[in-house]
């Protein structure tokens, strides 16, 4: 009877455990992409060139 109820702690520890983890997972998660997200907003916007396309080229000489 000892050892039944032993298994049962120790599922129950394990249950709590793993409820632990998967929650300091969770907040270290949603911690870090906050972070990164905020990061985002203040970087400058980098300028690209936009190469058109070859009919667009062409375009001027058909008027």
């Amino acid at each position: 009877m000892y050892s039944q109820n032993s298994t049962q702690v120790s599922s129950l520890d394990r249950a709590l455990g793993i409820s632990l983890a998967m929650f300091s997972m969770f907040v270290v998660g949603y911690t870090a992409s906050r972070v990164f997200l905020s990061q985002g907003t203040n970087q400058t916007v980098v300028e690209s060139t936009v190469i058109p396309h070859q009919a667009a080229m062409w375009s001027d000489l058909a008027h």
